[in-house]
């Protein structure tokens, strides 16, 4: 009978096949390196005791010579005759090289296991170096792929590396495939007619809800998604995993990751660190962000906009929330900066001055919250009974803090408003108090007279000072008048009341009350 011979070629672990005709009837023996295919039932294996098969009295077999041992051919059927001419029967024996097995009749055995151990092929041939498969009709052996070694026996129980792959085989000798589990370590070994150890970076179906069972196999995937992961597997082929309820790094050229006791590559946010930082008021300082679907690899010397966030994540009880919530709300755009070490950036309890308030970014500074969110617009920081105000542009600003006079910020009254933030020293970008290019501040605002009003008197840091309606500071030595009549009288830089003719009168004590304003956004650090 003329059936196929499937002989197959490996390419980077995957199997390619290509079909030429041959004489097998049975399981299909395939050369080593050329690796696993489909094919038919194994014949059964035959088990008897080696005899000889020859006339009852002792004579030999009709037309054997005696004193002749060795191959003969009868009726076309290849036998072996010993030294008294008797069929060798269940026993080994070699022409050209060439082992053939004869059986209970003293006949060539073909396409057949031999002992469950060996396996002869079309022509009786032992199969040597090569792969068989069989689909486990006969009930001799599992339907799989078994390899037999240069000896002729099956691979059994244990690793075997053929050619370019490393294959494991059960106790029987057939190849293990799909996720194997030995000991403490997780192995994915391909599908049904693969086999080979996977190695490096595997995009695997995966769901956690229903683990695979050892021998399933996964597709796999080259972008990971609702029902595929990313696992990495060390040359060794053992997955990186956890082995306990803690996290563990592994840095693969030269990034960090972080997998799950599966093996499952992490991603987004992830409380990796045991204790909080001292001056984290939430716990952010706990979180690392371990990137997207496809990334795994801790965030670290960059900016990130995230939708995504710690409070949202598998480990938001870490977090402890503040009077003004738990932080952003999932699938808000907000911007993180993440240290060299992976934390995210955020106001520390301990700031006191706005330098201790912001982070320095390749030179330029930033305002980010206690749930390390970047904030732009006018920001206070209230710490006691200090109060920090400072601006960090408009809404759809980079956030880089502003310095010196800025006309038209908008307040958190929706007001405009014109603000001086210091340039200089522990205090820079912190809104001023006092005296600047002839203008007058308090807390960064800039101080007027009102609505209506041509001048006005405010005490600011003990000093009493006259202004305009532009905020422009008063030193001309003359009465000033208000309403058309005379109100304030200047004389060497001190302010005085004015009676009716513009004569100097009271010194004042006290000046209007400062206007007061609102920040978009306010902390109070404890």
């Amino acid at each position: 009978m003329t059936v196929k011979r499937l002989i197959w070629g490996i390419t980077a672990g995957l199997w390619m096949a290509s079909i030429a005709a041959g004489t097998a009837m049975g399981e299909e023996a395939v050369p080593a390196g050329k690796g696993p295919v489909s094919g038919t039932a194994a014949p059964g294996v035959r088990k008897e005791e080696t005899k000889e098969i020859g006339p009852a009295d002792g004579t030999v077999a009709a037309g054997v010579k005696k004193a002749d041992s060795g191959w003969v051919e009868e009726n076309g059927t290849m036998r072996y005759t010993d030294s008294k001419g008797n069929y060798v029967t269940n026993d080994w024996k070699t022409r050209d090289g060439v082992s053939y097995y004869l059986g209970s009749e003293g006949t060539v055995e073909k396409n057949t296991w031999i002992a469950n151990t060996y396996y002869v092929d079309g022509e009786g041939a032992m199969v040597r170096n090569s792969w068989i498969h069989t689909d486990g009709k006969d009930g001799l052996k599992e339907a799989g792929w078994y390899f037999l070694g240069r000896d002729g026996k099956a691979e059994e129980d244990g690793w075997k590396n053929i050619e370019d792959g490393r294959y494991c085989f059960d106790s029987d000798g057939r190849m293990r495939t799909g996720w194997y589990y030995e000991g403490n370590n997780i192995y994915y070994l391909g599908d049904k007619d693969d086999g080979a150890m996977r190695r490096g970076w595997q995009c695997l179906e995966f769901d956690e809800d229903q683990l695979p069972r050892e021998g399933d196999s996964s597709k796999e995937y080259k972008k990971a998604g609702e029902n595929a992961r990313w696992f990495y597997f060390q040359s060794n082929g053992k997955a990186k995993r956890s082995t306990s309820k803690e996290y563990n790094p592994a840095t693969i050229d030269g990034k960090k990751y972080y997998f799950d006791e599966n093996g499952v590559m992490l991603t987004g946010w992830h409380a990796v660190k045991n204790s909080a930082q001292s001056g984290d008021a939430v716990g952010i300082s706990r979180f690392i962000y371990l990137g997207g679907p496809d990334e795994g690899y801790m965030t670290k010397g960059q900016w990130k906009q995230l939708s995504e966030h710690p409070g949202n994540s598998s480990d938001q009880t870490v977090l402890k929330e503040l009077d003004s919530g738990k932080g952003p709300k999932e699938g808000d755009k907000e911007w993180y900066y993440f240290e060299n070490d992976g934390t995210p950036a955020y106001l520390k309890t301990t700031a006191t001055t706005m330098n201790g308030a912001i982070t320095k970014v390749n030179g330029e500074s930033y305002f980010l919250d206690q749930y390390g969110c970047r904030q732009t617009g006018l920001v206070r920081v209230i710490s006691g009974n200090l109060v920090l105000n400072g601006y960090f542009g408009d809404k759809d600003s980079d956030g880089r803090m502003r310095t010196g006079r800025i006309d038209g910020v908008e307040d958190g009254s929706g007001e405009m408003q014109t603000f001086y933030f210091a340039t200089s020293g522990s205090a820079k970008g912190s809104g001023y108090t006092g005296e600047k290019d002839g203008f007058l501040y308090s807390e960064g605002l800039l101080v007027k007279a009102g609505d209506d009003m041509d001048y006005q008197a405010f005490q600011v840091d003990g000093k009493i000072y006259l202004v305009n309606a532009a905020g422009k500071i008063q030193t001309n030595e003359k009465a000033y008048k208000v309403d058309d009549q005379y109100t304030y009288r200047v004389d060497s830089g001190t302010v005085y009341s004015a009676d009716s003719s513009g004569n100097k009168g009271k010194k004042l004590e006290k000046g209007e009350k400062l206007p007061e304003f609102k920040c978009e956004k306010e902390y109070k650090l404890k």
